[in-house]
């Protein structure tokens, strides 16, 4: 499933411009999910708080912040996902150039250029999405992370702690139902409240689980064979 955002301050052409894209993804069976925001600034809020887009659809000429200045800072943020501008300004596509859009799409051609815009989309993103943890908390918000940026995971009562290479988040979630999504043989469960990314591991001993970042992480005295099983499997495949 595909998440894709709608940025357009105009709210009928939100509306139609979300049909038309679901069009288009009916001719290639792909599913998602919109979020429709009228303006970047609400967008970009949306996108500091975790919320992950395979693609996002974005107006130029807009309130506040212009899309070419809302695609360079969500690309920040996200700088795996892709830009489609929709915009009547073709004036401006050169302009667009800067921030390396996926397309571009003059609103009076929208018809005739999208269904080639989506499935190009469909074939590139969903190549990604193989590398991506993607998962809803206890409220329904929907997170996503890039497997190769998360260092490791901890249980911490009711909530789980991401830890990336950029940061942390804490989600309403239990620890069980990210380790389902986790590819087995890259993450490795070494104590009952903390799946480690088998790729930032630097030492295993005794007691503990020291990382390349220079934490050290408890490792249950039950699991030590187990997990130094599963790293060596992993080294040999890398």
């Amino acid at each position: 499933m595909l998440h894709i955002a709608i940025v357009e301050d105009d709210a009928a052409m939100r509306r139609y411009l979300r049909d038309q894209i679901s069009e288009s993804l009916s001719a290639s069976r792909t599913s998602a999910e919109y979020d429709l925001f009228e303006s970047g600034d609400s967008f970009l809020s949306a996108a500091g708080d975790h919320y992950h887009f395979d693609a996002v659809f974005l107006d130029i000429e807009m309130p506040g912040t212009d899309g070419i200045g809302t695609a360079r800072r969500f690309l920040r943020l996200q700088p795996e996902s892709r830009i489609v501008f929709v915009s009547a300004r073709e004036d401006l596509v050169y302009d667009t150039f800067a921030v390396r859009p996926f397309r571009f799409l003059p609103k009076s051609r929208l018809l005739q250029r999208l269904p080639e815009t989506v499935e190009a989309l469909v074939e590139e993103a969903g190549a990604s999405l193989a590398d991506r943890l993607v998962f809803s908390d206890s409220s329904g918000d929907m997170y996503s992370f890039s497997l190769r940026t998360v260092v490791y995971i901890e249980a911490r009562n009711k909530d789980c702690r991401i830890v990336t290479d950029g940061g942390e988040t804490l989600i309403r979630c239990r620890l069980t139902d990210i380790e389902l999504k986790l590819p087995s043989e890259n993450f490795i469960k070494i104590h009952r409240s903390y799946i480690v990314n088998a790729s930032y591991i630097y030492l295993i001993g005794r007691a503990s689980v020291t990382l390349t970042t220079g934490e050290e992480l408890p490792l249950s005295r039950n699991r030590v064979q187990e997990v130094r099983r599963a790293f060596l499997l992993f080294a040999g495949d890398n």
